[in-house]
């Protein structure tokens, strides 16, 4: 295993609202540029697609459609609601200790820290940018489970 997913930093950025609003950051240049210069590569998980506009459109619709979800799984709809199925993480490895770092290690680290908050079967974005001196990759995850309408607790995420 290489050296430097010890030395990675997670950090969970924010929850929200907006699917189109963190996609178009994400995979998009500063500034709400149309331009994806700083997009080194996109990777979906848990969706049919791996094309990423087409892919937040399919996390939002799942959002929205939470309460069908849950009814077709015999989910009480019970608990506090929240509307904040939006959750963008980022990992990011210090430069002098990353060089080469692989797409597969850094694949691997965001798998590893989606399991870490129990959102390895949700849907999500992994996007990796080349506009720093470090290596890092967002990772834009839907809190919705496709399968029961279920809301991922955010109860520690970020001690976890």
């Amino acid at each position: 295993m290489h050296g430097c997913l010890i030395a990675m930093v997670p950090k969970i950025v924010a929850k929200g609202r907006s699917f189109k609003g963190a996609a178009a950051y994400l995979l998009h240049d500063k500034g709400h540029a149309e331009t994806s210069e700083r997009v080194e590569w996109v990777e979906t998980r848990n969706l049919a697609t791996q094309e990423p506009e087409l892919a937040w459109r399919i996390m939002a619709a799942t959002a929205l459609d939470q309460d069908r979800l849950k009814d077709a799984a015999g989910v009480r709809k019970t608990g506090r609601k929240s509307d904040q199925a939006a959750l963008h993480m980022v990992l990011s490895w210090h430069p002098d200790e990353c060089e080469g770092l692989s797409r597969d290690e850094m694949r691997r680290a965001a798998i590893g820290a989606l399991k870490a908050i129990g959102a390895d079967d949700r849907q999500v974005m992994l996007i990796a940018h080349n506009d720093e001196k470090h290596a890092h990759v967002h990772v834009l995850c839907n809190r919705v489970s496709p399968l029961d309408g279920r809301m991922l607790s955010s109860s520690k995420d970020r001690l976890k």
